[in-house]
Parts: structure tokens; C-alpha cells; sequence
């Protein structure tokens, strides 16, 4: 197993505003993204940042606006609950929930077919569904291409009858033992494993 398909220790960020409800607190928005760190006090130091601005939901995730402002106060509270771990503030019928936590995640990984770190050899003997998307359509429906056990070849890639001659510098980006995606041609490739028989 190549380094690049192991799965890494990484620290997550969650913030969100939740609203009161008849059972307790429901979501109202998350307010980042999905956010991951290297390390805790990247992931610390990123909340400090965005507890400095207005707790709006970030543009890339949404359009909702906090219900209310921080205090000064109320921000250092929240920072020293999320040092712990975990940090719930309640604000009059709001209040902010935020985590830091850890997580084991594989990371996106890109390299040219020819490559033998590239992710579809990671997939290699697994069972596969094959989707293609034409480019040159933005409201195109992905269609099926093929299922069965993935065989890497020299030349291509085998699925079930299919097969695709890929050339050995088409970029392969995916995560390791579950999906893999390139374009050829006029279209865009999609693998993904049907079996979650993945190394961890």
C-alpha cells in the first residue's frame, strides 16, 4: 500500500447555529464548509479566525446570516469550550455549536495513469460500477458503462466487456479503494468500488 492511499489522522471543524425548538435545539445552518487540519491548533486557529468575522454561513456552503453578534466575552467563552473538544453556546433562542475532532480520512489523490500510486490500481480486482458523463452537457445524466471486477491494464482499464484505453498521462484523481474519476475524449469517467471491503 502506497503512502497515498492511507487513511491520515486529521482534525475536523464544525461550527453551526442552532435554534430552539419544541425538543431542544434543532440545526439552523453549519456556517463552514467541510474543513479539515493537519493538526488541533490549525484547526483552533482556524475557528479563532472565524469567530473574529460575523458567523455568517460561509458563501461556498450558503447564504444564511447569523441570527445575532458575538460579545468579545462570548467569543473567548466559546474558544475555551472548543479548546476541550466541544463548545455549545447558548444565546437566547440560539445558540452556537462548535467541535474540533478527530477524524481518520484519505485525501484526494492525483497522478497519471501510468503511475502506479494512481488510485484505480487500488481498485484493482474489486467489483466496479463504470459511469460516464459527457462534458460538453452540463445537465446530462451520468450513465452506466459497465459493472464488474476492475482489471488494470497497460493500456486501459478492463470492467466486465469494456474496455477503455486510457493514455499513461491522463490525470486519475480518487480516493483510495473507493472511487477514481478522469476525463477521455469528450467525456468524464466515474469508478466507484460496490463492496466496502477497504484496508483502513
Amino acid at each position: 500500500m502506497y503512502p497515498e492511499w492511507q487513511k491520515k489522522r486529521l482534525y475536523e471543524l464544525h461550527l453551526a447555529w442552532l435554534v430552539q425548538g419544541p425538543r431542544g435545539y434543532d440545526l439552523l445552518f453549519k456556517v463552514n464548509p467541510y474543513s479539515l487540519y493537519p493538526t488541533r491548533e490549525e484547526a483552533l486557529k482556524a475557528a479563532k479566525t472565524l469567530l473574529q468575522g460575523d458567523l455568517d454561513q460561509d458563501p461556498r456552503v450558503g447564504r444564511h446570516k447569523a441570527p445575532l453578534r458575538l460579545s468579545e466575552e462570548e467569543r473567548g467563552r466559546f474558544l475555551v469550550m472548543l479548546e476541550g473538544g466541544k463548545a455549545l453556546l447558548p444565546l437566547d433562542r440560539y445558540a452556537l455549536l462548535g467541535e474540533v475532532a478527530e477524524v481518520e480520512e484519505r485525501l484526494l489523490h492525483r497522478a497519471p495513469f501510468g503511475d502506479p500510486t494512481n488510485v484505480l490500481h487500488s481498485l484493482q480486482g474489486l467489483p466496479v460500477r463504470l459511469l460516464y458523463t459527457p462534458l460538453n452537457d452540463p445537465e446530462a445524466e451520468s450513465q452506466e458503462v459497465a459493472q464488474g471486477v476492475l482489471e488494470v491494464l497497460p493500456q486501459g482499464v478492463r470492467v466486465g466487456e469494456v474496455l477503455l484505453r486510457v493514455p499513461p498521462e491522463t490525470p486519475i484523481e480518487g480516493l483510495a479503494y473507493e472511487e477514481a474519476f478522469f476525463h477521455l475524449g469528450e467525456g468524464r469517467y466515474y469508478l466507484y468500488a460496490l463492496s466496502s471491503s477497504t484496508p483502513s
